[in-house]
C-alpha cells in the first residue's frame, strides 16, 4: 500500500477515458470484485523483499495510473493522480501453517474491496512459506490495468528489482506522452463512418442469449476449467488456416456454435475485449486501454461450419477496424436496457496468446496464476489461453444461469463441438427442439415481468409526477408518462447520472445506478421508492430526509438479499 500520499485539491481532477468510464457504469450493476485483476506469483529460490518493495514503489511512482482515484463530482467521474509516497509491502510468514493458508490468504486479498475514492487502486502483500519459497499477491483494480498493463508492469519489475538489487536506479523506459495527454487521446469522438457502422451492424440486434436451466437459489458464481488435447489444438490450427482464420476467430465461432445449439438462437452477439494500444504512446504505458465490442454472429438455417467462420472473420475485422467505445455503440443503436444487465450482449468471449512473462526475480523461479474472484461479469464467458502446458479454456458463469454441473456439461460440449467443427466438411449441428426451449423461453419471461412489472402504490401517484418532470428535464422530451422507459425515450448511462443527482435533490433519497436500471420506467420506480423512501411531509428537514431516505434503501436491499 501507499503510505503518505498528499491531497490533491479540487483543481487537480482529471477526466476519465472512455473505457475507464464504460467500466465505472459497468462497476454499478456488479459491484465487488468482478473487476479485480489479481495475481498469485510464486518466487522459488533467494529473493530480497527489500528490493523487490522498493521496485514496486518504482512502478506505481513511474505509472501515473497506478495513483489514480475515482470520485463523482455533480454529474461527472473524475480521477485524481495523487502524488508517489512510500510504498509499504507487508511479508507474512506462513512457515508455521498449514499448507492451504496461502490459497486462503491469496483469495482474501483478491476479494477486498477497494476505496476507488480514496484508492490506491493497487496492493501487494509477500507470503513467506520458507527462507527460499515465496508468494507475492499482487492486486490491482481493472480501472487502471489491463491484460497489456500486465505485460508492461511485469517486464518492468524485473528491471526495478535488477537495479534494487545491486543498489542502482532502475532505467524504466520514459514516457512519450503524460497520463492526461494519454486520456484526452482517447476521448476523441468516434466518426460518422464508425458509428454508421455500429448502427447497421446491430440493426434489429437480438437480445442477449439466455441459457437454459435452473440453478437451485443461491448457486455461486464460478470457474470451469478445461483443457484442449495437443491433437485438438493442432485441429483448431489447422481448420484456421484452411479458411484465413485465427484461432481467435476458429474458437468464437465454435463458441456462438455452442450458444446456438443449447438456445435454439440462430443470431447471438458476443462481447470481446479489444485492446486499444494502436498509439505509439501506449506501448510501455500502463493503464486501462482496452474496450468491449459487440461481435455479431448469424447462423440461419443449417449453414456449413465454413460460413459462420467466413461470417466471424468479416465481424472481427470489420468490428476491430472500426474500434469506438462500447458506450457510444449502446448510444447509437439504442437497445433495450433495464434489469440491471449488459443490454448487448451476456456471453463473452476472449483469447490471451500468451500470459504476460513471469517477472525474472534474481535467481528467483517464479510463475504467474490468476486468481478468480468469485464473480462472474457476465453470464457466460469463455476465456482461452495459450500456455506453455497447452490451450486452456476457462468457463466463467453466474450462478444464476448454471451449476456446477451445468458448466461442467457445457465445456465437454464444447470440447466436442471443437473436435466435429474442425473437420473440413463440417456442419451445424441440429437445433434442439422447441421443447427444449420451452422452459428458459418461460422463465425468462417471467423473470423479467418480475422484474419491470413493480406495482405502482397507492403513494406513488405523487413520487411519479416528481420523477417524470426529473426525466422530462434530463432527456429534453414534452411528455413523460407513467409506463414510459427511461432507455426507450433515450436514455442512456452517462444521463442517468443527472437523474441520480436530481432525485436526492427534490426527494430526498439516495438511488443506485442499479435501482435505476432495475425500475427503468416511471412506474416502477415511484412504486420501487414509494416503499423504501419515507414520504415526504412539510417541515421536514431535506438532509435528514435525505438520510433516512438512504437508510430505507439499505433496509430494503437487505431484506432483498
Amino acid at each position: 500500500m501507499i503510505d503518505g500520499a498528499a491531497e490533491v485539491d479540487d483543481a487537480g481532477l482529471l477526466s476519465v477515458s472512455p473505457a475507464q468510464e464504460s467500466m465505472w457504469f459497468a462497476l454499478q450493476l456488479t459491484p465487488g470484485p468482478a473487476y479485480h485483476v489479481p495475481y498469485r506469483i510464486r518466487l522459488d529460490g533467494p529473493l530480497d523483499p527489500g528490493a523487490l518493495r522498493a521496485a514496486l514503489g518504482d512502478l506505481v511512482a513511474h505509472h501515473d495510473a497506478l495513483r489514480a482515484s475515482f470520485t463523482l463530482t455533480g454529474t461527472e467521474l473524475r480521477q485524481r493522480v495523487r502524488p508517489a509516497g512510500a510504498f509499504t509491502l507487508p511479508v507474512t510468514d506462513l512457515g508455521a501453517l498449514p499448507p492451504d493458508t496461502a490459497t486462503a490468504r491469496a483469495e482474501e486479498l483478491a476479494r477486498a474491496p477497494f476505496d476507488l475514492a480514496g484508492g490506491p487502486l493497487l496492493r501487494a502483500e509477500l507470503l513467506r512459506s520458507a527462507p527460499d519459497r515465496h508468494e507475492l499477491i499482487l492486486v490491482v483494480h481493472h480501472l487502471v490495468f489491463d491484460g497489456g498493463s500486465a505485460r508492461v508492469f511485469f517486464a518492468q519489475l524485473a528491471e526495478a528489482y535488477a537495479a534494487r538489487a545491486t543498489h542502482r536506479t532502475p532505467e524504466l523506459p520514459p514516457h512519450p506522452a503524460t497520463y492526461p495527454d494519454l486520456i484526452d487521446a482517447q476521448r476523441t469522438r468516434p466518426n460518422g463512418a464508425d458509428l454508421a457502422y455500429w448502427r447497421d451492424r446491430l440493426l434489429d440486434a437480438p437480445p442477449p442469449v439466455t441459457l437454459p436451466g435452473s440453478p437451485a437459489p443461491g448457486t455461486p458464481d464460478g470457474l470451469h476449467r478445461v483443457r484442449l488435447t495437443p491433437d485438438l489444438a493442432d485441429r483448431v490450427r489447422a481448420a484456421g488456416r484452411r479458411h484465413r482464420c485465427t484461432s481467435f476467430m476458429t474458437m468464437l465461432a465454435a463458441f456462438a456454435v455452442l450458444l446456438r445449439t443449447h438456445t435454439g438462437r440462430t443470431d447471438v452477439v458476443i462481447g470481446s475485449p479489444a485492446a486499444d494500444r494502436r498509439r505509439p504512446e501506449t506501448a510501455h504505458a500502463v493503464g486501462l486501454f482496452v474496450n468491449m465490442l459487440p461481435l455479431r454472429v448469424p447462423m440461419t438455417g443449417t449453414p456449413a461450419f465454413a460460413d459462420v467462420l467466413a461470417g466471424v472473420r468479416d465481424a472481427v475485422l470489420d468490428g476491430f477496424g472500426h474500434q469506438i467505445p462500447v458506450e457510444d455503440i449502446i448510444q447509437e443503436t439504442g437497445p433495450a436496457r433495464g434489469t440491471g444487465r449488459s443490454p448487448l450482449f451476456q456471453a463473452v468471449f476472449w483469447l490471451h496468446p500468451a500470459q504476460a512473462e513471469p517477472p525474472a526475480l534474481g535467481d528467483c523461479r517464479t510463475t504467474v496464476e490468476e486468481i478468480f474472484t468469485g464473480v462472474a461479469k457476465y453470464d457466460l464467458t469463455l476465456g482461452v489461453r495459450e500456455t506453455p502446458d497447452g490451450t486452456v479454456c476457462d468457463f466463467f458463469y453466474r450462478g444464476t444461469v448454471l451449476d456446477p454441473a451445468g458448466a461442467d456439461r457445457l465445456a465437454a460440449a464444447y470440447l466436442r463441438l471443437l473436435g466435429a467443427l474442425t473437420d473440413p466438411d463440417a456442419v451445424l449441428p441440429d437445433l434442439p427442439t422447441p421443447a427444449s426451449t420451452a422452459a428458459t423461453t418461460t422463465a425468462a419471461t417471467t423473470q423479467g415481468a418480475t422484474t419491470t412489472a413493480t406495482p405502482v402504490a397507492e403513494s406513488a401517484g405523487p413520487l411519479a409526477g416528481r420523477i417524470a418532470e426529473v426525466w422530462r428535464e434530463v432527456l429534453d422530451v414534452p411528455v413523460v408518462g407513467p409506463q414510459d422507459n427511461f432507455f426507450d425515450l433515450g436514455g442512456h448511462s452517462r444521463l442517468m447520472l443527472s437523474v441520480r443527482v436530481l432525485l436526492a435533490e427534490r426527494l430526498g433519497v439516495e438511488v443506485s445506478m442499479l435501482d435505476l436500471f432495475d425500475h427503468p420506467t416511471v412506474a416502477a420506480l415511484a412504486g420501487h421508492l414509494a416503499a423504501t423512501a419515507p414520504p415526504e411531509t412539510s417541515g421536514d428537514d431535506p438532509a435528514e430526509r435525505r438520510r433516512a431516505g438512504a437508510l430505507r434503501l439499505r433496509q430494503a436491499k437487505g431484506q432483498q438479499e
